[in-house]
């Protein structure tokens, strides 16, 4: 029985070290504080232990063993515990819960105490006097209430447990092992060995006390929930960038935070129980109290100086609106009013630089408008002349086509009086050439630019004329594929020349038979830089063994020299008819 006695006085000191421990870890934790005051009933359930193992007659037994009366409340502190560690805080949140979860307890204990109806009386058991319990309805529901409880915890916490992941999940661990140690052995102790007639030793204090350290123990390694709303208010207001006061409805300063302590170079005990204009004397205290203040610019009044400060008030009220204080917050705006006059010093010296500045600009402008005239003046002198010499530019390529016109003319004129065939046909190539000149210079004359044709309008005209010129019949069909190109002057008169030769040579020699196709095509090459021009006839064919370039003809040697004049290269393909290819690059400075 002495140890019994020893281990009951154990328990009893470590629940009240446990419990003082515990609430002071964070006496503004709900958790903590029901949490104490759990584990210090269960040190005076211990400490009736204690008291019933010194005795020696069944009366002063059954005074100890009357003593631990409330022992049922052990259920409800447990479903409150459970309730609070597993974060049911809507449960808890309304007050009928706490009479569902105490209220029972409570008139089972006034049972308890007052009647033997639950406590029958006592009996010598395994490790001292215990309770005999009675057979009634009362000490029935008793135990139908304390396990029912005991198990809906065990559930909550199995539940939150198992869904808990990372830190929480540590925490729950040892809320865990606190919940089903003190459950599961009590069952067996309490109900089952009992039952089943096998002495067992009443150890359930000891199974709550090592419950509760094993939850204390999370609360020291884990910081088991300990963080509420004060603490967190507390923190902010005391380590916040701008000040604060609090007043209370009679107008007197009850709380400041460490930069109103700071900015005002007061005491705390020097500002508390202040009145508000002791440090803001130019806001009006009536006022203040009607209305709350947005942004308010005003001073603080330091030990030292009047501090400029952007403040604004909040008025605090219940919930019928009556007044119950003043929250003042703001910063100190010191460093911008210095700023702001920085900023007016600098503004009136911009205004004299301005000023000054503006002085200069409007001599300057007075200058640039004389010069704007003068140039505006060669400008429209500039302009008349280029008229005039667009239109001289104009009546030159007027002329030039007249004077080509005139020269083809005469060459037909004189092809009249020509007898002979191989005469007959060199007048009639010199006309055709002089036209192929001609038709250039007319199309420059038409446009509005003086050097740039729409080359393939041009091909097509000149491709036309041609097979009108030379009467081949329906036998020999034309095929045009012609890319939207504009080409300068410089090129479009020795490029024409050459179109103009070599379709003719495909409609003289290219198909005896009067049957045949001749094509041309024209495209852009490499993103407009360079151009191909390829002109091909299903004709007899270019003779094999006769090279192009050193034949006694005017007209390839024409072909040829104005094909160098491009910068171009000349290709001659004679596997199917004959097709001349020539690609070249159009001049930088005609572009």
């Amino acid at each position: 029985m002495l140890l019994f006695s020893i281990i009951s006085l154990i328990i009893s000191v470590s629940c009240l070290f446990m419990g003082n421990f515990i609430y002071y870890r964070n006496p503004h934790n709900q958790l903590n504080q029901v949490l104490a005051l759990f584990s210090l009933f269960i040190g005076y359930l211990a400490f009736t232990d204690f008291g019933g193992t010194y005795v020696t007659t069944a009366e002063q037994a059954y005074w100890w063993i009357k003593a631990a009366f409330p022992w049922m409340f052990t259920a409800s502190f447990f479903i409150h515990l459970a309730l609070l560690s597993t974060e049911k805080f809507n449960i808890l949140s309304r007050k009928i819960t706490y009479i569902i979860i105490y209220l029972p307890s409570a008139i089972l204990a006034i049972i308890n105490l007052t009647t033997p109806s639950i406590t029958q009386g006592v009996q010598m058991g395994y490790g001292g006097w215990t309770y005999i319990p009675a057979d009634s309805v009362a000490y029935s529901l008793t135990l139908l209430w304390t396990l029912s409880l005991a198990f809906i915890s065990a559930i909550l916490v199995l539940n939150y447990y198992l869904k808990s992941l990372g830190i929480k999940r540590q925490q729950a661990k040892y809320i865990f092992l606190g919940v089903y140690l003190p459950l599961i052995s009590g069952v067996l102790t309490e109900f089952i060995l009992p039952f089943m007639s096998l002495p067992a030793p009443s150890i359930l204090n000891l199974l709550m006390a090592l419950g509760i350290g094993f939850i204390a123990y999370g609360i020291w390694k884990f910081k088991l929930p300990q963080l509420t709303s004060s603490m967190i208010s507390d923190r902010i207001l005391s380590t916040m960038s701008n000040f604060l006061f609090l007043l209370d409805e009679e107008r007197k300063i009850i709380h400041v935070n460490f930069k109103a302590i700071e900015l005002s170079g007061y005491r705390e005990s020097e500002l508390l129980g202040q009145p508000l204009d002791f440090v803001f004397p130019h806001i009006n205290r009536s006022d203040s109290y009607s209305k709350s203040l947005e942004n308010l610019e005003t001073f603080l009044n330091s030990k030292q100086r009047e501090i400029p400060v952007l403040a604004s008030t909040s008025i605090i009220k219940t919930a019928k609106h009556d007044v119950l204080g003043l929250v003042l917050v703001g910063s100190d705006i010191s460093q911008l009013k210095e700023a702001e006059k920085e900023r007016d010093r600098y503004r009136e010296h911009l205004e004299e630089l301005v000023e000054e500045r503006t002085k200069e600009l409007e001599k300057t402008n007075r200058k640039l408008k004389k010069e704007i005239i003068a140039h505006e003046k060669a400008e429209e002198e500039l302009k008349d002349s280029l008229d005039e010499k667009e239109i001289l530019v104009k009546e030159i390529h007027h002329r030039v086509k007249n004077n080509l016109m005139i020269i083809s003319s005469l060459l037909n004129l004189q092809s009249h009086y020509i007898t002979d065939e191989k005469s007959l046909n060199i007048f009639k190539e010199s006309q055709n050439r002089a036209k192929s000149m001609a038709l250039i210079h007319e199309r420059l004359y038409r446009t509005d630019s003086m050097r740039r044709i729409d080359f393939d309008d041009y091909i097509h005209t000149l491709a036309t004329d041609l097979f009108h010129i030379y009467r081949l019949g329906p036998g020999i069909n034309l095929t045009l594929d012609l890319e939207s190109v504009k080409l300068d002057v410089n090129s479009a008169i020795p490029l024409g020349l050459i179109v103009n030769e070599l379709v003719t040579n495909s409609l003289k020699y290219a198909f005896p038979d009067g049957k045949g196709e001749l094509s041309i095509k024209f495209r852009s090459l490499n993103r407009g830089d360079e151009f191909e021009l390829v002109i091909s006839d299903n004709g007899v064919g270019f003779p094999q063994d006769l090279d192009f370039r050193k034949v006694d003809s005017l007209g390839l040697q024409l072909v040829c020299n104005l094909t160098n004049q491009l910068n171009g290269t000349i290709d001659l393909d004679n596997t199917h008819g004959t097709m001349f290819t020539i690609r070249f690059k159009e001049s930088k400075y005609a572009k």
